[in-house]
């Protein structure tokens, strides 16, 4: 999830850093923007007098979080961030400036620069946040509306994946996709439904596939559909009835409807 690289600015010797310069933050967890500095102290031992830490974000200089005079200093700090950032005050004299983020959205995305000042120099490094959430277990539903049947599967996560329907032959099939805010977490989630209308007639295997590509996540439901009956469409506005045979490769609700 991370690119393993150095982003800093120094001063002589002083050097900042950010061990991890791109970070996931996953949904309903918090996030950790990592930055160390140099000192010879120890982590327990007291901390040094003139050490300043500020957070800003790059894009506009934005006051994330402030530590001077030995404490927190809130009063400049931007207001979508308020009672949400921390710093690990008893690692400070070790070194250690990272900032803690709770409560983390797409909003949140962006660049963040990590500011340290004492006696030793100043430095700066940067840290790229994203945002992202695990999409939740598919849930099928099967209909069938002679001579058509349709496919739709719907799950919740962040940011919008890549979708697929593959045939047996591992080739792309049509489909349609929609993705909206999700009703159970509005700005954090979204909400996505994806139908495959194919017409009916023996048996059919489909592969659905989703990828969340900021969280590695892969998920892919093969899909088993065969009509055990069918009293076939009769004109003139009759109905048409039939029964299904359905199999899917993971235990999750299905619905099938008639």
């Amino acid at each position: 999830l991370f690119w393993i690289s150095w982003i800093s600015y120094s001063t002589y010797a002083f050097e900042v850093q950010t061990p991890q310069p791109r970070v996931v933050a996953v949904y309903d967890q918090p996030a950790v923007l990592g930055c160390v500095f140099p000192t010879s102290l120890d982590p327990g031992a007291p901390l040094e007098e003139g050490l300043v830490v500020t957070w800003q974000r790059v894009e506009d200089l934005r006051v994330v979080h402030s530590f001077y005079y030995g404490t927190d200093q809130l009063g400049r700090q931007s207001g979508e961030y308020h009672n949400r950032t921390g710093l690990f005050h008893s690692q400070l004299p070790g070194g250690n400036a990272s900032l803690r983020l709770e409560s983390v959205g797409p909003g949140d995305q962006g660049r963040y620069l990590c500011s340290v000042n004492n006696m030793k120099g100043t430095g700066k490094a940067e840290v790229q946040l994203k945002y992202a959430a695990f999409y939740t277990e598919p849930h099928l539903t099967v209909q069938t509306h002679h001579p058509y049947v349709t496919f739709l599967y719907e799950t919740e996560g962040y940011p919008e994946p890549e979708v697929r329907w593959l045939d047996p032959h591992g080739d792309n099939l049509t489909h349609n996709i929609s993705v909206t805010q999700s009703s159970r977490a509005p700005g954090l989630l979204l909400s996505l439904r994806t139908q495959l209308v194919m017409q009916a007639g023996g048996a059919v295997n489909y592969t659905f596939s989703l990828r969340n590509q900021l969280l590695e996540q892969v998920m892919e439901r093969s899909l088993s559909y065969g009509e055990l009956m069918s009293t076939g469409n009769i004109s003139g506005g009759h109905s048409c009835s039939q029964h299904v045979k359905l199999h899917t490769s993971s235990k999750f609700e299905t619905s099938v409807a008639l």
